[in-house]
């Protein structure tokens, strides 16, 4: 493990730089993101990736299995000023937010995903293919599936 990792508020910068100056820029080459759009990340960590959406006036939802990466997200949020909401729990044991999401995010996540099975079956879950459990808006897309 690396330094940055081991210190949680270095790395939820550090990824809140990244995803300011890069995930930003790169996702509103296929949809703006503008205030009040729901954003979803599925295996949000500390948060680190949601905070630039959240400046920017979206509603952000984060969703981790680890309970200690949760609470540092609403701890990191918190002194950011920031509003966002956080969730210890499977995705899929997640409740009444089908359909809301205009993006999901889902960064350093497949590889813990053990099976490609697991994995093509978890993207047609969360929107990249028509299912009837998307979690996406009728029109919200995200920018790259795979098949």
């Amino acid at each position: 493990m690396q330094y940055r990792q081991s210190d949680r508020k270095l790395y939820f910068h550090e990824l809140s730089t990244t995803s300011q100056k890069y995930f930003i820029p790169y996702i509103e080459k296929y949809k703006e993101i503008t205030h009040g759009i729901n954003v979803l990340e599925i295996g949000c960590g500390d948060g680190g990736n949601l905070l630039p959406f959240s400046k920017k006036g979206c509603n952000t939802l984060g969703v981790d299995l680890a309970e200690c990466r949760i609470s540092d997200a609403k701890k990191f949020f918190h002194e950011a000023n920031a509003a966002g909401e956080f969730f210890a729990s499977d995705i899929f044991d997640i409740k009444g937010k089908d359909g809301l999401f205009d993006l999901i995010i889902c960064h350093d996540v497949l590889e813990h995903i053990v099976t490609m099975f697991a994995k093509a079956n978890t993207l047609r879950q969360v929107g990249c293919r028509s299912s009837e459990a998307s979690r996406l808006r009728p029109h919200g897309k995200p920018p790259r599936c795979f098949s």
